[in-house]
């Protein structure tokens, strides 16, 4: 993990340097979400539950930032109740519409901690699409290794967004076969409020005991 961490750095390296022509804004970000249910690729994080949600983001410039993200968890059998992930990211800037983000969560659950763990990731944006790529070191709480490869669309339509992601999973699990997951989600802006409804939904569904069913979610958002 870490080889991979200091390969990217160094391969980026002279991108964010060509790309570091704006001066420092050191400006805080951040963001609130309540969601009718709380699904992380495809797999509930909240057991059907409502979650609320919210980021806090110290930007070091227009490339670097590191920021507190947390919400309320509910797994079956787990004493998991709230995470809070510890997050950095660069992003480098190719052009107006192109850039590539190196992104890094330390994941801390209260208060039993079985699913505590980091996530490391690439995130390639072209426009209106998007390929990512991420790595997380203890998936659902098996302490195993799983990748995911995603793409993803938004599209515009009128004053709505359409949002669509596809990804591929590959848990380093022998009891638990690769698998796709899903997501479509159409919602617009009303005043200072994004307001969503989504369908996500997994393609092996039936080993993940209900977790991975299709699901229905409504959210509401703004910024801070």
């Amino acid at each position: 993990m870490r080889r991979y961490i200091a390969f990217i750095i160094i391969l980026f390296t002279p991108w964010v340097t060509l790309a570091a022509d704006s001066s420092p804004t050191f400006q805080l970000s951040g963001d609130v979400s309540l969601l009718s249910h709380y699904v992380k690729e495809g797999l509930s994080q909240s057991d059907k539950s409502p979650a609320l949600q919210g980021s806090f983001w110290f930007n070091f410039g227009p490339q670097f930032r590191l920021g507190l993200w947390g919400s309320n968890t509910n797994y079956p059998n787990s004493d998991d109740h709230f995470l809070l992930r510890l997050m950095g990211d660069i992003k480098v800037s190719f052009s107006q519409n192109t850039s590539a983000t190196l992104s890094y969560s330390q994941n801390q659950f209260y208060t039993a901690g079985d699913r505590n763990g980091h996530e490391l990731g690439l995130h390639i944006n072209l426009a209106q699409f998007r390929v990512l790529y991420d790595i997380d070191s203890n998936w659902e709480g098996t302490d195993a290794d799983s990748k995911r490869y995603a793409f993803g669309l938004i599209s515009n339509i009128g004053n709505w967004k359409w949002n669509n992601e596809v990804g591929y999973n590959t848990p380093d699990l022998d009891s638990i076969n690769s698998y796709f997951d899903g997501r479509t989600g159409l919602g617009t802006k009303w005043g200072v409020i994004f307001f969503e409804g989504a369908i996500t939904a997994t393609s092996e569904s039936s080993q993940f005991n209900g977790a991975g069913d299709v699901f229905f979610i409504l959210s509401a958002s703004t910024d801070l």
